[in-house]
């Protein structure tokens, strides 16, 4: 059965909002601009299975812009929570209140940040926190709960509370993840750290032994001299004070009804 002219145009619609290009006030690498163009198309598809769009299917153009907008509200709302540099203004509304899309002719899309910093913008868009806002948003894969287990490699995060609006809890799940894995990078920097000088002192200590025995000495008299240098080096425990202890009358105190004693 051949389509009509109907469903020819609502065809062509929805290929135009999916070959849509994406222009930004702020100035984007060509990675970013096509993670963008990703974002849009992947918004493109949760449109047509709104109930607004499938009521009136012209709407698809307008509910697309409208879940990209939540998008990005999302994205720039987790790198605020991880900027050191946050303004106090940088929440849910500022970012709701300056992002803004346009239909321009020649199928482009252009996103206008409005008062957001454009280094903001810069830092808080990325092809990784763009798929994790996919996961997170698409309504058969669990939500938070596939997102933590994707991320965390289903280990997941003890300190996390879900729930809330949906964007803070997104954005709450990259500022706590965030956390955890930079307190790992440091755990393992500092073993790394260990490791190497650990390897440096026994080497040390092979060569010194090596040249030491070519002299002549005893192998006990090295291997004690060796044992006494690591224990000097040794960190030395702090005494530990004794605790004043307090002391707590038990007995009680019988009323005196107002009057002294």
């Amino acid at each position: 059965m051949e389509k009509t002219n109907t469903e020819k145009d609502m065809q062509e619609l929805i290929n135009l909002a999916f070959a849509a290009i994406i222009q930004t006030s702020t100035e984007l690498a060509d990675d970013q601009l096509e993670a963008l163009e990703n974002l849009n198309q992947y918004c493109v598809h949760t449109s047509l299975y709104s109930p607004e769009v499938i009521k009136k299917p012209l709407k698809v153009v307008y509910k697309t812009n409208e879940e990209l907008k939540k998008a990005l509200v999302a994205v720039c709302l987790a790198y605020s929570l991880v900027n050191p540099r946050r303004k106090l203004r940088e929440n849910k509304e500022f970012f709701d209140k300056n992002i803004n899309i346009y239909q321009r002719q020649g199928n482009i899309k252009f996103i206008d940040f409005g008062e957001i910093s454009p280094s903001t913008v810069q830092a808080a868009i990325y092809w990784d926190i763009i798929e994790d806002w996919k996961l997170y948003n698409d309504r058969e894969c669990g939500g938070i709960k596939a997102l933590i287990d994707e991320k965390t490699h289903l280990t997941g995060l003890n300190n996390y509370i879900r729930g809330g609006d949906p964007l803070y809890e997104f954005a709450r799940f990259h500022r706590i993840y965030t956390e955890e894995t930079k307190r790992q990078e440091e755990k393992s920097k500092t073993s790394a750290e260990d490791a190497f000088r650990n390897a440096v002192v026994q080497s040390v200590a092979t060569e010194v032994t090596k040249q030491q025995l070519a002299e002549g000495k005893n192998p006990m008299e090295i291997i004690e001299s060796l044992l006494n240098q690591v224990a000097s080096h040794q960190p030395k425990k702090l005494e530990q004070q004794p605790t004043p202890t307090r002391q707590i009358d038990y007995r009680k105190k019988r009323p005196n009804n107002g009057q002294n004693d």
